[in-house]
């Protein structure tokens, strides 16, 4: 057995002493309109890939719920990626309709304002009804749009407080290089959940309830022997952000044959892909960003970029959470497993359908007990949560969420007063 208490990380070890929070957090409309003012208007919101735009022309459309927003995002002739608000200077249509799609111009489905990759304004119908309208200064409303190893961020200030670089604060270094961009095929499991968005943040940053909410899915996969709480290893902050080693139990072998199958056909996620390495492409796992501390069961690293992301790196492939806060009690879930292609072949689309559907239960029971959470916090009856010594990343959420809430927290050690001067 192999001793891994001493990689073990505590909230102490952190400096995290305070182990309660109010649970009017995560239960007052007051608090929503606060996140969405000082958290979701002023962070770098994560919303997608490169790949998914990757040639001149490619567009996609995202919708940011939190905000209510409606955003294009355009790969232009000169090979920039853009972001615009979905809406028409004229009378303010969404004139792109269409989810994703290529296509030089815009044109509104209302009075046929005409529009560039660009966000650019090329022609108004019967323009000289509009000598006011300047084309020059009506294109499409812009967003501030930067990425990171592939990552597409957005920011929706006005001008954004600190570049995507600082808001990462250092995690960008340490996973500088990370082949995100060897899995660019994903399928998407999008749900919505009667809870506060907080709820499946901390489900996500703890693995302490897997041993007992899991115990028919996850359990015998991921939980060892010598770590029966599934404490997150070598925990660290980076601003706002995290990254923790997660164990995975490798005496697990399925004895039932469809599963015995599966795993024949898709790799275990903790094993690395030498095929892969001998075509010189190297996966997650040679990363140096990854399992830092070189343990022999390691099963993923927990990566939690703030507000409303986690990811999760595997050896044939990643993870990848989103928690979008639609009011104090309901949020948007979305779930995509990245691998290196789509299928080949019926045995890898049975293996793939076996994964997503794994991959839905595990989701679906995190999703239930945040609803009976949320119950209970709704009822009254307590005023605070209890975030333990091996909740440390709640902890640490909370101190972060607090500081942005009093207008601090863009920058790694800001707090409110530092932020107001």
């Amino acid at each position: 057995m192999v001793d891994i208490s001493q990689y073990m990380t505590k909230a102490h070890d952190m400096g995290l002493v305070d182990g309660t929070v109010p649970v009017e957090y995560y239960t007052s409309p007051e608090y929503f309109q606060r996140e969405q003012a000082m958290i979701f208007r002023r962070a770098w919101l994560m919303v997608g890939r490169v790949e998914e735009v990757g040639n001149p022309g490619d567009f996609v459309v995202r919708k940011i719920p939190t905000l209510s927003a409606n955003v294009i995002i355009a790969h232009g002739k000169d090979g920039q990626v853009r972001a615009f608000h979905n809406s028409c200077s004229h009378r303010g249509v969404a004139l792109v309709c269409e989810e994703r799609g290529n296509a030089l111009t815009f044109r509104c489905p209302y009075h046929a304002w005409l529009y560039r990759i660009d966000g650019s304004l090329n022609a108004v119908p019967s323009a000289q009804d509009f000598p006011h309208v300047d084309k020059a200064k009506n294109g499409l409303a812009p967003i501030h749009l930067d990425t990171w190893n592939g990552f597409i961020f957005l920011n929706f200030a006005d001008t954004p407080e600190v570049s995507l670089r600082e808001f990462l604060a250092g995690l960008d270094v340490m996973l500088d290089g990370a082949p995100f961009d060897q899995f660019p095929f994903y399928v998407q499991v999008t749900d919505e959940i009667d809870c506060n968005w907080k709820n499946l943040v901390n489900a996500f940053n703890e693995g302490y309830h897997v041993a007992i909410l899991h115990q028919k899915t996850l359990r015998p996969a991921v939980v060892p022997q010598e770590n029966p709480h599934l404490n997150y290893l070598d925990i660290k902050q980076f601003g706002p952000h995290s990254a923790g080693t997660v164990q995975r139990n490798f005496d697990y072998n399925p004895d039932a044959p469809v599963l015995s199958w599966v795993y024949s056909q898709m790799l275990p996620t903790s094993a690395p892909d030498q095929q892969a390495i001998a075509e010189g492409r190297a996966g997650f796992y040679e990363h140096p960003g990854i399992n830092r501390l070189n343990i022999p069961n390691f099963g993923t690293e927990t990566i939690t970029i703030f507000p409303n992301i986690s990811l999760q790196p595997l050896a044939n492939g990643y993870l990848f959470y989103q928690f979008w806060p639609l009011s104090h009690n309901r949020m948007r879930m979305e779930v995509r497993i990245y691998s290196r292609h789509a299928p080949k072949n019926l045995r890898e689309e049975f293996a793939m359908a076996h994964t997503l559907a794994a991959t839905r239960d595990v989701v679906v029971e995190d999703m239930a007990m945040s609803r009976l959470q949320q119950i209970g916090l709704e009822t009254g009856g307590k005023k605070v949560q209890n975030f333990g010594e091996n909740e440390p990343l709640l902890r640490m959420f909370t101190r972060d969420y607090e500081a942005y809430l009093a207008g601090g927290g863009m920058l790694p050690g800001q707090d409110s007063a530092e932020a107001a001067e």
